[in-house]
Order: structure tokens, then sequence, then C-alpha cells
């Protein structure tokens, strides 16, 4: 399948961020922040806190013992750049040969997924739980990597001293793990000898769990500055304690134990997003999985060559005027007309690490260099069955965003933040544009409502994660 790249358009410049991955396939990544550490486990022992081995969590902020999807989307803090992924992530802790426990950096969790095309991705349903690993484990792992920063690359075997990092200031380590991506189709969790998700082979899923979901790749980095070597054969990882009533008494294992949890709190639309309009298509997507999206409710493209023709379905939307030789009311012009409804800002985050963005689909027709196309406000009083050039709504070409774009066909990101705020703040759910064209006779066509690659406004939330 060919891989699909998505193109920003900033208002007012002609600025392109071309999202790049060396994934050679569909995916998108997160990277959160180490949050906090408890002795709790709220898959394999649920409502037991203080019982489970030291587990150091990521993302969402409020994980503990009786943490489900409900509560993770109840209380969406998270450490994850993506403010979409509530999600709870976590992995045992670590102790260094010298008898240190350590905590680790961050994570960077890529979602990935191979031959959609013939067996295409099923949104994660909320709640989903999920395990990887081994912690009995005493030999390699297939779905365990471990990486010496200064080394050789991801290995399944222990072994290798890991030195200094190229920048010379710590010792790094990572640890991956891969999840499951073959879901039972019935339970969110799995039990004590019941998993609820298996691997796929060559990209098709058993028939016992015929739910093909991403593929969770989790990569943790312990980022440590305090020592200038780590025997990764002599490293360990938190166990299950021995509990003598409330008293714990630890227990330790080889880094073959090396296992991970995850539950998953995105937000609905964002799972959808991210099978549906973004791996199925084979589309690397980074991090712009949105918060909420709503597609196109309404599109029709309108000539003021035959102004009373009404095209409630187009096969495409068609952009072209000329404001040379006589002005633009002396030549022909066609513009399209959309209108979407309005995602809600989130209620429990700070509105200011979001944006809206128009996710579009297309190019210009001509192949005469690159030129910008407008997006102008129109009212939300018109019916894509009945209107018409002649009865439109009223147009006053000043533009609420400015895409910058050439021939190729491709989806561009387009900032209409300001414009859609204003909206919200006079208090209405819906907003409208007309795409008007360069002003120079050029034409461009970009896919409708409907379509695969049809228009999305989208609601992103984003706050840069460093990866130390």
């Amino acid at each position: 399948m060919k891989r699909t790249t998505l193109t920003t358009a900033l208002t007012g410049a002609g600025f392109l961020l071309f999202l790049q991955a060396a994934h050679a396939g569909p995916q998108a990544h997160v990277v959160c922040a180490y949050s906090h550490t408890l002795g709790d486990d709220a898959i394999m022992m649920f409502g037991m806190p203080h019982q489970a081995m030291w587990h150091d969590f990521f993302g969402n902020q409020h994980t503990d013992a009786t943490s489900t999807g409900k509560t993770l989307r109840a209380q969406e803090s998270t450490t994850c750049d993506n403010k979409a992924d509530s999600s709870a992530y976590w992995v045992p802790t670590l102790r260094l040969p010298d008898g240190r426990e350590v905590k680790p950096a961050y994570q960077k969790t890529y979602y990935q997924a191979s031959k959609v095309d013939l067996y295409p991705l099923q949104p994660f349903p909320p709640g989903l739980s999920l395990l990887a690993g081994d912690h009995h484990g005493s030999a390699p792992n297939p779905h365990i990597t471990f990486l010496c920063a200064n080394g050789k690359g991801y290995t399944h075997k222990l072994g290798e001293v890991c030195g200094l990092r190229k920048a010379g200031d710590a010792v790094q380590f990572n640890i991956g793990i891969q999840f499951p991506n073959c879901w039972d189709g019935v339970n969110l969790k799995p039990s004590h000898g019941m998993a609820n998700a298996t691997y796929d082979v060559k990209g098709q899923c058993p028939s016992a769990f015929p739910v093909k979901i991403p593929t969770v790749n989790m990569n943790v980095a312990w980022v440590l500055p305090g020592i200038t070597s780590l025997d990764t054969a002599r490293a360990q990882l938190s166990l299950d304690p021995l509990m003598h009533g409330d008293e714990r008494e630890e227990r330790w294992g080889s880094l073959y134990t090396a296992h991970a949890d995850f539950i998953n709190g995105w937000t609905e639309e964002g799972a959808r997003f991210m099978t549906d309009l973004c791996m199925n298509q084979g589309m690397d997507c980074g991090t712009t999985i949105p918060y909420g999206y709503s597609q196109a409710k309404a599109n029709v493209w309108l000539s003021s060559r035959e102004p009373d023709a009404a095209v409630p379905a187009p096969g495409s939307l068609l952009v072209e005027d000329n404001w040379q030789n006589g002005g633009r009311t002396h030549n022909s012009e066609t513009l399209s007309l959309v209108k979407f409804s309005i995602p809600p800002l989130p209620k429990g985050q700070d509105a200011s690490h979001f944006k809206y963005r128009i996710r579009i689909y297309g190019g210009k027709v001509e192949t005469n260099g690159a030129d910008q196309i407008f997006f102008y406000p129109a009212s939300n009083d018109w019916d894509p069955a009945t209107v018409t050039w002649a009865s439109r709504p009223v147009c006053n070409y000043r533009s609420d965003a400015v895409l910058y774009l050439n021939h190729t066909r491709q989806y561009r990101m387009v900032d209409v933040d300001k414009a859609v705020r204003k909206a919200l703040a006079q208090g209405k759910t819906e907003i409208s544009w007309y795409i008007g064209g360069d002003r120079q006779g050029n034409h461009y066509q970009f896919e409708p409502a409907g379509s695969k690659e049809g228009l999305v406004l989208m609601l992103s939330g984003f706050t840069k994660t460093p990866e130390i």
C-alpha cells in the first residue's frame, strides 16, 4: 500500500511541514514522561493497592489499583505529548547492579500495523487492557528488546555492557515491549490463565482473536547520568512482593522478566481516527491524532458560469478564480462551500494546548508551481440540496486562513483555530467556509465529504515531551 504523508499549512505563511518516520508503514506515536511509582496493578491485581510489584507509570497521572477506562477518561490529565491520549502505561521498576532503584525518563510508543489493505484495523475499544512480556521470563522473548544507546542496536539477549551515550553525559538504556494486536472481541481485560489478545501472523489475526487493533510498541528509556556503565546481565526488575500482612518483602528478577501493561484511555474519536482515517489508509500520522474531529457535514461547489445549478453531492470540490484582467467580478469564479460541526474543547485540560485545523486532500491542477488559496468565512444558513451561486451566502473575501500548495495531490493541514474559537465564543456549534482560488485563474480540486479522503475539522492537543 502506498504510504501517504501529511502537510501542514500555517495561516498567513507558506510553510509546509512533512511528517516522516523510519517505519515504512502506517503508524502514529506518542511520547510520555514518567509520572509516578506505585505498588499497584489495575489489570491483574485490581483493587489491591500496594500489593503488586513496584511499577513506574506513564501517561495518565491518576493511574492506581482501581483505574479503568472510565476513570482514565474522567481524569484525563496525562504526561503524554498528545493530549488525546490519557492511557495508562506501566513497567516494573529498574534496579541497578549496585542496588539503586532508578526511574525512567520517558517512554515513546509507536502505534503501528502491517497489511492493512488486506486485514484492516479496528479502533481500540474504550478501556481495553493489554499485557506484554512475561514476569516469570528467564530467556529471550521475541517481543522484548534491549538497547544500549552507545551499542549495537536492539537485541533480545542480555549481556551487553552499556557505556556512555554519544553525548557523553549519561548511560541510556532502553527496553522495547511489543503488545499483542489481535483481540478476542469479548474480554476487555485478561485474567489469570486467560489471555484476551495475541499476535498476528503476517498481518492476519487468528480466528480465536479476530479483531485486529494497532500494535502498541512501547520503548522505555532510562537516562542515567550518575554511572558510566551498566551491565545488562546484572540489572534487575521488580517482581511481585511476598506480603506479610501489610509488610512487603521485595523480590527482583533479571531483565528477562521485562513486561508492560496498557489500558486504553484514548478519546473514542482519537482511537477511531487513528484506525479509520489514518492507519487503514496507509498513513504515517505522527503526532497528529486528534482529540476530537468532525467530517464535513455538507459541501458543494458553486460557479458563476452556472448561477442556478445546485451540486449537492459533488464528485470533487472545485476552486478557480481570476482577479486579473478586469478583476474578480469580470471573470468567472468557482468556490467550494463547506460546513462542519465544531468538536467541543475538552473540559478537563488547558484549552491553550489545543488547536483547530482542517485536513484536506487534493492539489492544484496546473503544474506551474505553487500558489496560495484562501478560506473565507461564510454563514451557516445554506442547504447543500438547494444552494446555488445565485442564492449563496455572502462572501466578504477576508480570509480566515491561507493554504500554499502545488499540484501534488496529498493531505494538507490548515490552521483555522482563531476562526473556530471566535465561532465558539459566539455560541455557534457549526462553522462554514468558502474555499477560494489563487486569484490568478489556476484550478484546484479536493476530495469531498463522504470520500475516503474527505475534509475533516480536527481538534488536536499537544505539549512537547522532551526525549532527554
